[in-house]
């Protein structure tokens, strides 16, 4: 790139020159102008952009699933939308048995309860085809599984109607503050604090209990998931604990086991959310109600938990 500054120079003297006089306001811009198209055009071959890519991108969402009357198996229809860019040809391969080359396959019909592992390969147009950044191949895991229970609190009128019908809090350290509904930019959630603005630290005993469960025809293995994260900005306080019950006899705190405990960690990021995962396949045939607590925690900042789901784990 050529050196710019006798052009600079001879710039800055002959902006000197026409400042001297008054009325040459229209000369001032044309220079202004000048400097910018000067140093715009001798720029322009510095400007690279740089070629797409050819990406394989691909989502899926459950459209329907039922229960075959004849084989008792589930029976999952599953859409799968395409959003590759810069691809010639496609390559499906949908764990089940089945492939396909269309670019939309649209909905693909999977027979049993399970782990489907889904594939997606491309090629790139001819173009794309010697790009290094080229990603030809993606994968997605594919969890089919029949729902017993799910509460994703996904319901607006729960800010001034909150719990959902059938379900229970107890505040049993009796401070007057328990679990609570909120959302985000389209995420919902209930939260617990063991800090306000307004009151600065609490002890918190908060419990909020499900409707009874029926898994007396439920055979095979129970999982039960949920959504958690720490909310606070800084990490020190991070650090709630939370437990899960679960119940046979009734809703009463005193009649529940406690099936799972965590203390958040300094190193989680708030708000972002992580899935977890834990067998109850031991309560099959029972009718069983579920509790969150939030508990062994004080002057931290809130706890928030969502979508709490319960399916069979297997066929």
């Amino acid at each position: 790139m050529m050196t710019r500054t006798p052009v600079t120079n001879f710039f800055n003297r002959k902006l000197f020159i026409i400042m001297t006089n008054k009325n040459n306001f229209s000369k001032i811009i044309w220079v202004f102008a000048s400097i910018f198209l000067f140093s715009f055009f001798s720029c322009e071959d510095d400007i690279q952009i740089p070629t797409p890519s050819t990406q394989a991108i691909f989502e899926s969402q459950i459209e329907s699933f039922f229960q075959d009357t004849e084989s008792g198996k589930m029976i999952y229809e599953v859409e799968f939308i395409n959003l590759s860019t810069m691809a010639a040809t496609f390559l499906w391969d949908f764990g089940n048995g089945e492939t396909s080359t269309e670019e939309n396959p649209g909905i693909v019909t999977f027979t049993g309860s399970g782990i489907y592992d889904v594939t997606l390969e491309i090629t790139p147009l001819p173009a794309q085809g010697n790009l290094h950044y080229n990603n030809l191949k993606a994968t997605e895991r594919l969890l089919l599984v029949p729902t017993i229970f799910f509460e994703g609190f996904d319901d607006p009128e729960l800010e001034t109607d909150f719990p959902p019908e059938g379900w229970q809090l107890i505040d049993l350290d009796g401070d007057g503050h328990n679990w609570y509904w909120d959302e985000f930019e389209g995420e919902y959630y209930m939260l617990s604090r063991s800090w306000g603005s307004a009151t600065g630290p609490l002890t918190p005993d908060n419990w909020i209990i499900t409707p009874a469960i029926d898994l007396t025809e439920v055979t095979g293995g129970i999982a039960l998931e949920w959504d958690v994260t720490p909310t606070a900005n800084q990490s020190q306080y991070r650090l709630e604990n939370y437990s899960v019950l679960i119940s046979t006899t009734g809703d009463d705190p005193d009649n529940f086991t406690e099936v799972f405990n965590e203390r958040l960690e300094a190193e989680m990021t708030n708000w972002e959310w992580i899935t977890r995962n834990i067998d109850v396949s031991q309560y099959s045939g029972e009718t069983i109600y579920i509790a969150f607590r939030h508990h062994d925690s004080t002057d931290f900042d809130r706890i928030a938990l969502t979508n709490i789901h319960l399916f069979q784990s297997g066929n």
